[in-house]
């Protein structure tokens, strides 16, 4: 018997709920009506127009709970983070959703899974070799992974079909980059994952002759699939893009690249041998470009709040780097008194204690949230503002 597999919440049948809205707040609703001011009087506080939740992370988290309430009373397992946010991670390990297990190689270990058992695919999506082990398995698998996310699969299965090498910008040990890359090799194709500027400059140096492409993948071994190897000079390459990495990085990585063909093959050429499409999340964008729009208010700091190791939450602490103070916190557990203040550093990734953070005379503060933090984090913080505020 297949093992059954259920895409959406529809598939649960009638009667199903919509659980996000259990993490929103009608005050912050309110606020996305009213024009982003929440005012105090000795405190205001400004949203940017667009932050938090975004349409794959309330998909997500339906699912998940959804399933907790459906199969109640059987063993519920995630691939990985349902999102990268604690708070509702938290939740889910109190309604005794557990992880399963990841090899050397990083694919699920499946082999305690028994039929009755349920396994939820993180929004990230997961390795399609995962999919096969759970469906071999008999497990019942509900899959999570956001549709913007499997946009970007489909063109990086269409890059192997026809013979590219899929040049991804992503961070290589996101799960997100890592279920992507997958897709390549589903189809027989291969991949170079790069990070960010500085490795595009030498991907492209390799592409012109300048530099070996075996010196490349030995300088970055985690960027391609092991024992691969690949000829510049025959090789046809396509790109794409984590959904939450900085748009406009990645649109220089793929001009980079694009000009490194043309200087090698000339334009003509380079038309049937480097491919590129825009595959940045629409709310991921949408998050970037409206904090851009409150980083020009008059704020005395920022807050920018989501998970440590939320990749789109990090790329809205560097845009907001060097404009004004400003701090990147999980949430109120963070803000630990009027002197001190837990904070991940967006330069190095560090998550260190800033002392002499909140001053005295503080009033104008801007607020924004990473798509995978619920409104009811921000709720917290403001009361834990106020309360320092006296």
């Amino acid at each position: 018997m297949p093992s059954p597999v259920i895409k959406k919440l529809s598939e649960f049948g009638e009667g199903f709920k919509h659980h996000h809205e259990n993490y929103e707040a009608y005050s912050i609703s309110r606020i996305r009506e009213t024009g982003g001011v929440w005012d105090f009087g000795d405190l205001v506080f400004y949203f940017p127009e667009h932050f938090g939740f975004c349409y794959g992370v309330d998909k997500a988290i339906d699912m998940v709970f959804e399933t907790c309430e459906r199969f109640e009373g059987r063993r519920i397992f995630l691939t990985d983070q349902l999102i990268h946010n604690p708070y509702i991670n938290g939740k889910l390990r109190e309604r005794g959703v557990s992880y399963l297990k990841r090899d050397s190689h990083n694919l699920l270990v499946c082999d305690e899974l028994k039929s009755t058992d349920v396994v939820v695919v993180s929004a990230f999506g997961t390795d399609f070799r995962d999919i096969l082990s759970l469906k071999e398995k008999g497990v019942t698998i509900v899959d999570s992974t956001c549709g913007a996310i499997i946009n970007v699969w489909k063109r990086v299965e269409g890059y192997a079909k026809k013979g590219f090498i899929t040049v991804m910008h992503g961070k290589r040990n996101h799960e997100e980059t890592r279920a992507t890359l997958s897709q390549a090799v589903k189809e027989g194709g291969s991949y170079l994952a790069i990070e960010n500027k500085a490795e595009a400059l030498e991907l492209a140096a390799v592409i012109r002759g300048e530099m070996a492409e075996k010196v490349f993948l030995a300088k970055y071994p985690g960027s391609a699939p092991e024992g691969f190897s690949f000829d510049a000079a025959t090789c046809k390459m396509g790109m794409a893009n984590q959904t939450t990495m900085l748009k406009g990085e990645s649109l220089e990585i793929q001009d980079l690249l694009r000009k490194a063909f043309i200087t090698r093959f000339g334009e003509p050429a380079t038309l049937e041998r480097f491919k590129s499409f825009d595959t940045i999340c629409g709310a991921t964008q949408d998050r970037q470009d409206a904090l851009m729009n409150l980083l020009e208010k008059p704020l005395d700091l920022i807050l920018i709040v989501g998970g440590f190791n939320s990749s789109n939450t990090s790329h809205l602490a560097e845009l907001a780097y060097g404009h004004r103070p400003f701090y990147h916190i999980e949430g109120a557990g963070d803000i630990l008194s009027k002197q001190e203040i837990q904070s991940r550093n967006p330069q190095d990734g560090h998550i260190e204690v800033k002392r002499s953070w909140f001053p005295s005379d503080a009033k104008h503060i801007g607020i924004t949230s990473g798509a995978s933090t619920p409104d009811v984090t921000l709720v917290e913080i403001i009361q834990k503002l106020r309360e320092l505020k006296g």
